[in-house]
């Protein structure tokens, strides 16, 4: 008589946060990365620094038309198969951006990293909120996040010393190979379970309720402009931090990933005082105050190119209106209206991706016509205007539609 195989064990919730927020890190610091490499990779592959933007306009395009795509998908077909497969394009395509040999192969393999990502945080996600109990969700998810957040403090800096202690190329490769290991784990001790939509309706029909959610209701679509120009005012001048500092400065790879290991602490800080203060005076006060903060010192971080403390100033306290608008911004926009949460929340994270790009591709342009004075002033003018953007659906706090 054949013996039967003994069923697989459930993995523990506390395990499985932990693998979840590994592969989350692993994304954030894939995303963050570059722009402290940016000067190393384009020496390498012979095109001007200034073109080096578009290795992140590449990731954030990829990733922001992506995004919200993926959600249904892991509905219609489980959990595991779907992320399986986002580690697995994520984890090849960051391992041959340490390969690659030109300009080209280059984008191609990071708007393939934009992919698994926009594949691989949307199941994270879904997949906590299956397996985590209600009452224990919003501290999994804060944890989640806590580890995407973390990226800038931990993993660009450790990536910025593995550089610089050998080549540019050395990050990509130890992310590829991180990123291996999740697979292995996640194949072994995460269980497949019966998709939740399987029998839902097509997910052509979510796409269409997404987009018309999208483009009909007033309050959702400002939303989405709210965040799509406020990652534009954080990515232009980000994308190009490496090139700032060593154009500038002539600082090396290590001694610019502390820098921004400095400046994640105060976006960490921002993110945790503009969820207080946010509380206290009110959403709108703290977005008006934190868009005001952060147009200053990106136009004053793109003046301050011969005092360095000066520069690190600006960036820390931009970093901290970053931080406290972000928390905020999230808020409001989670808060339009629970029965079209989900599908919010999907277009929120393209509308900031898409913002990326858009704010990357000017940027080069810009830099390669001017100074950092003029993506000081992109920046400047994106982050001031979502001030007077949120007004229209701040006012409106829910929007009077359902998805059936």
């Amino acid at each position: 008589m054949a013996k039967q195989k003994p069923a697989r064990r459930r993995l523990p919730a506390q395990s499985l946060l932990g693998i979840m927020a590994l592969g989350a890190f692993l994304v954030g610091m894939d995303s963050m990365l570059v722009s402290t490499l940016i000067p190393a990779m384009t020496t390498t592959v012979h095109v001007p620094a200034h073109a080096g933007g578009l290795f992140v306009t590449m990731y954030a395009l990829a990733y922001g038309l992506s995004a919200p795509l993926f959600g249904p998908v892991s509905d219609h077909f489980g959990r595991k198969p779907v992320l399986l497969c986002g580690l697995f394009i994520f984890g090849i395509s960051t391992a041959l951006t340490g390969w690659g040999q030109t300009f080209s192969e280059l984008l191609v393999f990071r708007a393939l990293a934009g992919l698994g990502g926009a594949i691989i945080m949307p199941t994270i996600f879904a997949l906590v909120g299956d397996r985590v109990p209600y009452e224990q969700r919003g501290q999994a998810m804060g944890l989640v996040m806590g580890a995407l957040l973390s990226a800038s403090v931990i993993g660009v800096p450790l990536g910025s010393f593995l550089a610089f202690g050998t080549t540019w190329r050395t990050p990509f490769w130890v992310v590829g190979v991180l990123t291996g290991i999740v697979i292995l784990v996640v194949g072994k001790t995460v269980t497949a379970t019966p998709p939740p939509q399987m029998t839902a309706v097509p997910i052509w029909s979510v796409y269409q309720r997404q987009f018309r959610t999208a483009f009909t209701q007033t309050p959702v679509f400002f939303s989405l402009l709210s965040s799509f120009l406020w990652m534009a005012g954080l990515y232009g001048m980000f994308a190009y931090i490496g090139v700032y500092y060593t154009h500038n400065f002539h600082l090396n790879v290590a001694e610019i990933g502390l820098i921004i290991m400095v400046a994640g602490f105060g976006n960490m800080m921002g993110n945790v005082l503009g969820g207080r203060w946010s509380d206290k005076i009110g959403r709108r006060r703290v977005m008006m105050g934190a868009s005001i903060v952060a147009a200053v010192c990106v136009v004053s971080f793109s003046l301050f190119t011969r005092v360095l403390v000066a520069a690190i100033i600006a960036q820390v306290v931009w970093n901290v209106a970053l931080g406290s608008g972000t928390a905020t911004l999230t808020a409001l926009v989670s808060e339009l209206s629970p029965s079209i949460r989900g599908a919010v929340l999907s277009l929120n994270s393209s509308a900031m991706y898409l913002g990326a790009s858009m704010a990357t591709a000017t940027s080069a342009a810009l830099l390669a016509t001017g100074g950092f004075f003029r993506i000081g002033i992109l920046c400047g003018l994106a982050a001031l205007a979502v001030g007077p953007t949120i007004r229209y659906f701040v006012q409106e706090r829910r929007v009077e539609a359902t998805v059936e």
